[in-house]
């Protein structure tokens, strides 16, 4: 019975996920994710390409700052 219980709860789970992730993608949150995190990485690669390091001694207020610009 316990099997049971279980089963129909996994189906209820699995049902509510996909339900939950068509709402996503039908309302273009996960493009606008998507597209977010795609900016990020392109942000960090060129970083990591040019090798833009931040200095040790940098105010972090300054640092805060120029992150803010960069969005």
């Amino acid at each position: 019975m316990k099997a049971h219980r279980d089963a129909v709860a996994a189906v209820f789970g699995l049902v509510l996920g996909v339900a939950a992730m068509a709402g996503t993608v039908l309302t273009d949150e996960y493009a606008h994710a998507a597209g977010a995190e795609a900016r990020g990485y392109d942000a960090l690669f060129h970083v990591v390409a040019t090798g833009e390091q931040c200095d040790a001694n940098a105010i972090p207020a300054v640092l805060v700052a120029s992150n803010e610009a960069v969005r």
